[in-house]
């Protein structure tokens, strides 16, 4: 039975190939009848009417010459009569007690003057609850001008500005104070940094 098998399968393959080239062929050999019809034509033109041109001068105007520049008066004058009239006036200045009670020296004496002063930043803890506040810090202005040695003195409230002033005091610069002519460490410098939320 089983060598019937390949043969029965040979001949159902054949048959089965055979029937789709069939099929095949029937449907691409279809003739259908088409009826041509001759398209009709249409013509498109356009007419463009030629406008008439007009040649446009534009006419020149004709701008009047600018009035004659007045002449300039000469003034005669002699060789020697400017000295003559010129009168010469010499002031006189009392220096006697001018430089009175001014002592003289290598340099002025005088104390620090600020010449930096930066703004410390808010505290993003203070600014979120909306609290204000001071720092008085007290520092020591350097020969340089430079700030050192600031402690806070007083601060309200407590423990919420008071890195944010000494941060900004460490930035700021002075002109130093200056004593006979050099310039001097100047001590026990305080300053009040207030902490207000704008309205």
């Amino acid at each position: 039975m089983s060598g019937l098998r390949f043969p029965i399968a040979v001949i159902f393959g054949l048959l089965l190939n055979g029937l789709m080239f069939y099929v095949l062929y029937t449907l691409t050999t279809v003739t259908s009848t088409v009826e041509v019809k001759q398209a009709t034509r249409i013509e498109f033109s356009r007419l463009r009417r030629d406008t008439d041109t007009a040649t446009r001068r534009e006419e020149k105007v004709e701008r009047e010459p600018p009035p004659p520049t007045p002449e300039v008066p000469k003034i005669a004058s002699a060789a020697g009569d400017i000295g003559k009239a010129a009168v010469t006036l010499a002031p006189k200045i009392d220096t006697k007690g001018a430089l009175q009670g001014v002592k003289l020296s290598a340099g002025s004496d005088r104390d620090i003057v600020p010449l930096v002063r930066i703004n410390p930043e808010y505290p993003q803890r203070a600014l979120t609850r909306g609290i204000e506040g001071y720092v008085t810090v007290q520092f020591t202005i350097t020969e340089t001008g430079s700030v050192a040695d600031a402690v806070v003195v007083d601060a309200s409230p407590k423990g919420m500005f008071e890195e944010a002033a000494l941060k900004a005091i460490a930035r700021w610069r002075y002109n130093p104070k200056v004593e006979d002519g050099k310039p001097v460490v100047r001590k026990g410098v305080q300053n009040m940094l207030r902490f207000q939320l704008e309205n």
